[in-house]
């Protein structure tokens, strides 16, 4: 499994570097954050990178847009979406059952949002048992070892994200 955030792949080189990381791994399931997506369709996506499956949220102002992709190896069951997140749950294909969830977050860029990406992970979190793996860019500083340039933020600020408060 691979999460990454494709600012920046709008180069050729760049498509083909990831192109590159996703085959000598073998990744089974790929989640794209900052697609520049302007619909939900994956299509040239899931050409570009060498997928059979995957689902998409078209972008909603810049620097938005998610994907998730996966191989035929693996039974994925579309949950929930919007624009700050994919979840879905890992299938066993035999029997149906839950094996393990998987939801990918691109957290809100403004600073005075950024409360509903953990508002909505509180949310998630009760709707399954199953193992839950979360991944992406939640565009949130918890420790200031972290952030490198622009304005500092008080770690009061990053604990109180952290906590909810």
């Amino acid at each position: 499994m691979l999460s990454l955030n494709c600012r920046g792949l709008g180069r050729p080189e760049a498509v083909q570097e990831a192109r590159s990381l996703i085959q000598m791994h073998r990744l089974l399931v790929v989640f794209l954050s900052e697609t520049s997506l302007f619909s939900n369709d994956v299509e040239s996506l899931r050409r570009n990178f060498g997928f059979p499956n995957g689902v998409g949220v078209g972008s909603f102002g810049r620097g938005r847009g998610l994907a998730l992709l996966w191989t035929n190896e693996v039974c994925v069951k579309l949950q929930t979406y919007d624009k700050l997140h994919i979840d879905v749950m890992v299938i066993d294909p035999t029997s149906g059952a839950d094996l393990w969830r998987f939801t990918g977050i691109y957290g809100e860029a403004r600073r005075d949002r950024r409360y509903r990406s953990w508002e909505l992970l509180e949310f998630l979190s009760v709707q399954s048992d199953a193992p839950w793996i979360c991944a992406g860019d939640f565009n949130e500083t918890l420790d200031a070892r972290e952030q490198f340039g622009g304005l500092t933020r008080s770690e009061r600020q990053m604990d109180s994200r952290r906590w909810g408060g």
